[in-house]
């Protein structure tokens, strides 16, 4: 670093001016360190980089992560919670979040004027002109419904539908 110790901080990529401000953080011996979106607008190399950083800062310093990326907490928190609205909705370690859900999740693709036909869809996603609907049920809502492995992203999707 020395040899751009006169650069401006805002001539250097998105990714090196958030380690500079997780340096700029550190200085003091926090035991808390709180990131808002650290990883928005970083390209996957240096989201890598950037995950590995806080990987480590969070062997001896608790780091509260707020984000939306769900990769981001899936790759990078012990323990999570989904707020609303400033009320928790559900905490825990990610993994048993997601096996909480482990036969509950169905998958079907769906023309896009029907998704109000079905109940308790929590999820909808585009692809290939038509919709994918994530729907939890206990029972297969119909024999079209194939069951899916649940991921951290049905986790969010059925606290917030609920």
């Amino acid at each position: 670093m020395w040899d751009v110790r006169k650069r401006a901080v805002s001539t250097f990529s998105g990714g090196m001016r958030q380690r500079f401000g997780i340096a700029q953080a550190l200085l003091g011996n926090p035991r808390l360190v709180i990131v808002d979106e650290p990883t928005a607008g970083l390209d996957p190399e240096e989201r890598n980089r950037f995950h590995n950083l806080l990987s480590e800062i969070g062997e001896n310093v608790v780091v509260l992560l707020s984000t939306h990326i769900v990769d981001d907490v899936n790759d990078l928190c012990q323990r999570m919670a989904v707020l609303a609205s400033g009320c928790g909705l559900v905490e825990g370690r990610p993994a048993e979040l997601i096996a909480s859900l482990e036969g509950k999740i169905w998958r079907k693709t769906v023309p896009k004027g029907s998704v109000a036909e079905y109940s308790n869809v929590i999820s909808t996603h585009l692809f290939g002109g038509e919709t994918r609907i994530h729907v939890k049920s206990d029972v297969r809502p119909d024999p079209d419904f194939e069951p899916i492995a649940p991921e951290l992203e049905d986790v969010y999707f059925s606290v917030l539908a609920c």
